[in-house]
């Protein structure tokens, strides 16, 4: 009996362990805040691959770390059910707790794979005397594997880049400065580095070794010092873009009722007129003013004139105000076969001039899957009927900057923030200015709009250009190319605030490494780890072999 308690009370410490740094890598999540847990999340997981005997319970306990991590950050994934107009409640439910569960299960892979691979060094069967190369493979390896593998989860299924931890730093500004060389990946890198050299500090004789301490120790505070000294640098501005930003923060449950529609547009033209006549940028004409993602919540930017585009246009030649706005847009096109006349519908932003002419639009290019588009939508029974959404946009477009004949500007609409390859694009076509617009409220009272908000500084940083955010029901700022909040922020819950600011841009700023080579350094990390998957599995293969 005694011996079946101790073994009792054995299995359930590695599994409490794993639990730990499940919990403490859930809340060193923006909306969370709790960034400095993200130093010493993954040490109790570690420690827990020390003990086991085989890869595929290095494997299990990575998986079981990944689902509950990702189960309590995106629960709020399984709050959209209201709004998934599948024909029913029940099957809203259902479609929406079963896609929650599915993409937990999908999500933790990431952290199974990292901990089966880097099994054949951290079990204590492999922990003989360490000598130098074997110290610094353990402390290297979870931090270049779990990079790559990082860089994977941003275009495998379609992507979903907020599994990166290097987002649980973005208050951290000295240590995610090296974004603009190595992309918030860099960050990842970094702090996985440091959970593992914890790691090895506790459970190996590194003292024989200290070499093998000291380089890592080098590279982690490098960072830190980096960041401190990039601050301190300037960037020579050359021109002061006056904007306003106007996010509304309509409910969702509010935004798409038709009946709706009218009061909303009433609500939008209303701050509009506040902020044009806001006296916080010494009586100066405003260059624009930025509304959010489908602030207007039906296609009223057509080719036939209808009641409201003609308010608009007479409100702006009235204000001289220029519009930058999120809204729904169809074309209709001809099927060259059969003559049948499709629409397709576009999640766009326009850019509208005070005297009536457009000067751009974006149709946003990554659209969310099942949110604005349904994967394998033939393959669905047909008990689920869900709408087919948007199609995406084939191009990058960037806009004039009305009174600064030497800026232009990108915008990223909503998920698409969320994608530095994505966001790059911009500042490679001659974006000296970027905007994010966003429908937040989507995820009311949850950490969502707070986690998307995060990823907005690293935009920032990678591209060293300042970064406006326009988000109805989330976080609307603006910040600087170093990352900084440089004006007060709107709370989500905020359905009068505004901002009016100059933000200081320069026209020629030379290009960072990660704007120039994109994901160049996770690249490099996911094909080092194929190079050790190959070398490891040739060593197996001979010592299987000798018997």
């Amino acid at each position: 009996m005694g011996r079946v308690t101790q073994a009792m009370r054995t299995n359930w410490k590695p599994i409490l362990m794993v639990a730990l740094s499940s919990l403490l890598a859930t809340i060193s999540n923006a909306g969370f805040g709790f960034w400095l847990f993200a130093w010493v999340a993954w040490v109790p997981l570690f420690l827990v691959l020390k003990t086991v005997s085989n890869w595929k319970r290095s494997f299990w306990y990575g998986y079981m770390f990944g689902f509950i991590q990702y189960a309590a950050t995106f629960f709020w994934v399984a709050l959209l059910a209201p709004f998934a107009e599948t024909g029913n409640m029940l099957t809203n439910w259902l479609i929406t707790c079963s896609g929650f569960v599915a993409m937990c299960l999908y999500l933790a892979l990431y952290p199974a794979v990292l901990c089966a691979f880097i099994f054949p060094i951290w079990h204590k069967q492999t922990v003989r005397e360490p000598n130098f190369l074997f110290i610094t493979s353990l402390i290297f390896k979870p931090a270049i594997i779990w990079t790559g593998l990082e860089w994977m989860s941003e275009w495998m299924l379609s992507g979903f880049p907020w599994t990166s931890i290097g987002y649980t730093q973005w208050p951290n500004l000295p240590v995610i400065q090296i974004a603009s060389i190595f992309g918030v990946h860099g960050v990842s890198f970094i702090l996985l580095l440091f959970n593992s050299l914890m790691a090895v500090l506790i459970i190996s004789k590194w003292k024989q070794h200290i070499a093998a301490v000291v380089l890592p120790s080098i590279i982690i505070v490098s960072s830190f010092v980096f960041g401190v000294v990039e601050l301190k640098r300037s960037i020579e501005t050359t021109d002061q873009v006056r904007v306003a930003i106007v996010p509304g923060n309509i409910r969702q449950n509010e935004k798409w009722k038709p009946k709706n529609f009218s009061s909303i547009f009433d609500h939008y033209l209303e701050l509009i007129e506040k902020a044009s006549t806001k006296n916080d940028i010494k009586d100066l004409d405003l260059d624009f003013v930025a509304l959010p993602e489908t602030a207007f919540p039906r296609p009223i930017f057509t080719r036939l004139p209808n009641t409201y585009s003609h308010q608009l246009q007479k409100f702006q030649r009235k204000r001289e105000v220029n519009l930058l706005v999120g809204a729904p847009h169809y074309t209709y096109e001809k099927k060259t076969k059969d003559g049948k006349i499709i629409r397709k519908a576009y999640n766009n932003v326009f850019f509208l001039s005070w005297d009536g002419r457009q000067l751009g639009s974006y149709a946003k290019t990554h659209l969310v899957p099942f949110g604005e588009y349904v994967p394998l939508m033939g393959l669905l029974p047909d008990l689920i009927q869900l709408p087919t959404g948007f199609t995406p946009g084939s191009e990058y477009s960037t806009f004039p900057v009305p009174n600064h004949s030497d800026l232009r500007m990108g915008v990223a609409i909503c998920f698409e923030s969320s994608f530095p390859n994505l966001v790059r694009q911009f500042t490679l076509k001659g974006a000296n200015l970027i905007g994010i617009l966003t429908n937040d409220a989507w995820f009311e009272n949850t950490p969502a709009p707070k986690q998307h908000f995060s990823m907005a500084p690293f935009r920032a940083i990678e591209n060293r250009v300042p970064v406006f955010r326009c988000a109805n029901g989330g976080y609307s700022c603006i910040i600087d190319g170093f990352g900084r909040l440089i004006t007060p922020t709107i709370q989500p819950e905020n359905t009068e605030g505004l901002l009016v600011y100059e933000i200081p841009v320069a026209a020629d700023v030379e290009l960072t490494l990660s704007t120039r080579w994109g994901n160049w350094f996770p690249i490099f990390c996911f094909l080092s780890g194929l190079f050790q998957l190959a070398l490891q599995s040739r060593f197996w293969a001979k010592r299987v072999g000798k018997a």
